[in-house]
């Protein structure tokens, strides 16, 4: 089983034939509300790809709740997740005419979300902790040494990068960074930002996506690299997501980490090739097609 400690958010999706700038008012082409977060849309890669997947975070007690736990609800079992007096988090996302996105979030009640909520018996279940940077960091890293104090995997994707103490992170099994996120944790610890040099700097696994061009993990000195997908981009906003959850969906199934981010990169690949946050994430019969379409 795979506890997922996030982000649940309501995303405003913006369609642009060009990003705004400061000071400028664009009109877009469309709009439309979807559930998102990284917490809930790595929980949801990670169930579609036939993953249990325990949702453990916060919800405001308004009407947007219901929209951020549509998804959600349906494939993850969401009984951890609590009601706050805080609104539901939020992000507005905008989308170019490339697929390329910005987005600016309002974390809402993630900020209150309680690592708590993963009691002692609940982790003895779990063979994967899956955690984001969307949350309260001290709650992230407390349930970062709780997982390591009772021998469960802990893959933490650093995003967005905040600084994360490296004692912390060495505690992780599994470090997942974009290009961005490991130049920002290569200026923190003073290295290179490969994931060879990430990894002999913090002892411990880490994998770096490089959009197109794949991605690269360094485990226990072992270098694995994979190939991207080709595909159309339409949007990426959730293929960061998508691949991370379906890599622990594959690895929490007994895949080598190689197997695991090929199978990762093809999910990645089939969201970008769609629109949407949640929407884009394939289930595992489309990956499984994917994977053998000649």
């Amino acid at each position: 089983m795979i506890i997922t400690f996030g982000s649940i958010n309501v995303d405003l999706i913006f369609s642009m034939t060009a990003m705004p700038q400061a000071g400028q008012t664009l009109l877009a082409k469309s709009f439309r509300t979807e559930a998102g977060g990284k917490g809930a849309n790595q929980a949801v890669a990670a169930a579609r790809d036939g993953a249990e997947v325990m949702m453990v975070g916060a919800v405001g007690e308004d009407s947007m709740a219901a929209v951020a736990l549509q998804n959600l609800q349906n494939v993850v079992d969401v009984s951890r997740v609590a009601r706050v007096r805080v609104p539901t988090g939020c992000a507005s996302i905008f989308i170019d005419g490339d697929g390329h996105n910005m987005i600016a979030v309002a974390s809402g009640a993630n900020l209150v979300a309680s690592s708590d909520a993963v009691d002692d018996s609940l982790l003895q279940r779990a063979s994967i902790v899956l955690l984001q940077m969307e949350n309260e960091g001290s709650q992230i890293e407390k349930l970062i040494r709780r997982s390591k104090s009772a021998g469960v995997k802990a893959i933490l994707n650093l995003a967005p990068a905040f600084p994360v103490e490296p004692k912390i992170l060495s505690l992780c099994d599994l470090i997942v960074v974009n290009e961005d996120e490991a130049e920002a944790l290569a200026g923190w610890l003073g290295s290179g930002a490969s994931a060879h040099q990430l990894s002999t700097n913090l002892n411990t696994g880490v994998l770096r996506t490089l959009g197109a061009q794949g991605a690269e993990a360094v485990v226990q000195g072992e270098e694995i690299k994979v190939s991207a997908m080709p595909v159309g981009v339409v949007d990426t906003t959730a293929a960061g997501d998508c691949f991370v959850g379906v890599l622990a969906s594959a690895l929490d199934r007994g895949l080598s980490l190689e197997a695991a981010m090929r199978r990762a990169s093809t999910a990645a690949a089939i969201a970008c090739s769609r629109p949407g946050s949640q929407a884009s994430i394939p289930v595992s019969a489309e990956i499984d097609q994917f994977n053998t379409s000649p």
